[in-house]
C-alpha cells in the first residue's frame, strides 16, 4: 500500500493519500487543500488519483476540491447533505473498492449530520468525528452525544491495535482513545 499525509489547506487539515502499490489505484481523503507536492507524488509514484472521500462538508475539507478535479478524473464520495460535488452518497456499512483495496464507509454524525469515517486493513480516516485525546466540535448536547455513542459502536469495535487517522493532530489507536480519551 502506498500511504501518505500531507498537511493542506488554508486552515490545514491532514489529507491522505492512499493507493494500491500494484495497481496504482488511490484516493484522497478530506481534499482541504491541493498543492504542488501532492502533484509531485502522484506523479513520482504514478498514482492513478480516482477518488476523493469526505468526511465532512467543513470547507477546511472541502476547499482543495476543484484543483483536484482539475488535475484527475475523481469520483466524490461522502455524507448525505454534505457536499454538492458528492457523486456516491454514503449511509454507511458500504463497502468501497479502491481499486483490490476494500474500504468500508463508517457512519459517525455528530461533528455534522452525515460525518463518515472511512476503515481499510488496519486504520481508519475519523475526519473530526475522533482526535487524539479528544473530539470535534458540535453544535448542542444531543449532536455530542450522537457523536460519542458513533464512535463507541462503529470505531471502537474495530481492533484495538487499528490506527486511528483524524484531519487534525496526531495519529493514534483505537485502544488509545478507547480507553484513555476523557471524552470516553
Amino acid at each position: 500500500m502506498i500511504f501518505r499525509r500531507f498537511t493542506v489547506g488554508g486552515y490545514p487539515i491532514n489529507g491522505y493519500l492512499i493507493a494500491d502499490s500494484e495497481t496504482k489505484i488511490g484516493v484522497f481523503i478530506d481534499p482541504g487543500g491541493f498543492n504542488d507536492e501532492i502533484d509531485a507524488y502522484v506523479s513520482h509514484f504514478k498514482i492513478q488519483l480516482r477518488h476523493i472521500f469526505f468526511t465532512h462538508g467543513h470547507w477546511d475539507h472541502t476547499e482543495g476540491l476543484a484543483e483536484f478535479s482539475k488535475h484527475y478524473a475523481v469520483q466524490c464520495y461522502g455524507g448525505q447533505g454534505e457536499v454538492r460535488a458528492v457523486s456516491n452518497v454514503l449511509h454507511g456499512g458500504e463497502p468501497i473498492m479502491v481499486g483490490p483495496l476494500r474500504f468500508t464507509a463508517i457512519s459517525t454524525p455528530g461533528h455534522t449530520p452525515g460525518g463518515m469515517s472511512y476503515y481499510c486493513h488496519d486504520r481508519v480516516f475519523t475526519g473530526d468525528a475522533l482526535f487524539c485525546g479528544s473530539v470535534g466540535g458540535t453544535e448542542s448536547q444531543d449532536d455530542r452525544e450522537r457523536q460519542l455513542e458513533h464512535v463507541r459502536k462503529n470505531i471502537f469495535t474495530l481492533p484495538d491495535d487499528t490506527l486511528v487517522f483524524p484531519a487534525h493532530g496526531p495519529m493514534t489507536t483505537v485502544a488509545a482513545e478507547k480507553y484513555y480519551n476523557p471524552f470516553f
